[in-house]
């Protein structure tokens, strides 16, 4: 039923790009064969690319700038992610072409999720621990991946074992998204009928008065 209220478009940009994540860790601990892992390309395309740009484009329809720019660029990660495994069999690129690409972007996206995180101060707790183990997982895919050598060794070790400590704090982020996404989704509906929210994410800022 409408209340002619707004959408917030959070949960979904926030379960996108959460689940994506939870997915590739699976690979990079170890759970399953890293060479399964080219199956990612599904996942990174619908629920971590298009998903995630659909979820911007509400951000910015609600005059959320944040939410916009972080849900954007997360997605044209996903989106790159996908495109630069399906050239391993399009365009014939090498695993370890696409390795040190995937590491140069692991290298952007961590400045930018400093920038996001530094944001984050103003908004919720659970939302600023979410963006520094991101933060800390980029790190950690950056440093094996850029310095993968045509023998298979990285400066954390042999790959694809040098990407278990990304995948074990990607996991946890994970866990985390699930707890942004949930509160977005269950406290709109308590809130919706008068009570209030069960799930705190602890402000960090106080709301001005009018």
């Amino acid at each position: 039923m409408s209340t002619g209220k707004k959408g917030d478009p959070t949960a979904l940009g926030i379960f996108s790009y959460g689940f994506t994540l939870f997915f590739l860790s699976i690979y990079a601990i170890g759970l399953y064969p890293w060479s399964e892992s080219i199956v990612m390309i599904a996942p990174a395309l619908v629920f971590g690319g298009l998903f995630l740009l659909i979820a911007a484009n509400w951000e910015y329809n609600n005059g959320n700038t944040f939410g916009a720019t972080a849900f954007g660029t997360y997605s044209a990660f996903f989106l790159s992610f996908a495109v630069a495994h399906i050239g391993i069999f399009a365009w014939k690129f090498s695993p370890v072409m696409v390795a040190h690409f995937v590491g140069l972007m692991a290298v952007a996206f961590t400045i930018m999720t400093l920038i996001y995180w530094v944001g984050s101060f103003k908004m919720n707790l659970a939302l600023n621990l979410t963006l520094l183990l991101l933060l800390l997982t980029f790190i950690l895919y950056a440093v094996p991946l850029t310095t993968l050598n045509s023998s298979m060794m990285t400066a954390l070790g042999s790959f694809p074992s040098a990407l278990r400590p990304a995948g074990y704090i990607g996991l946890l982020d994970s866990i985390l998204t699930m707890w942004v996404g949930a509160a977005v989704v269950i406290n709109d509906r308590w809130e919706m009928a008068g009570l209030n929210p069960p799930i705190p994410v602890f402000p960090l800022a106080k709301k001005k008065q009018n």
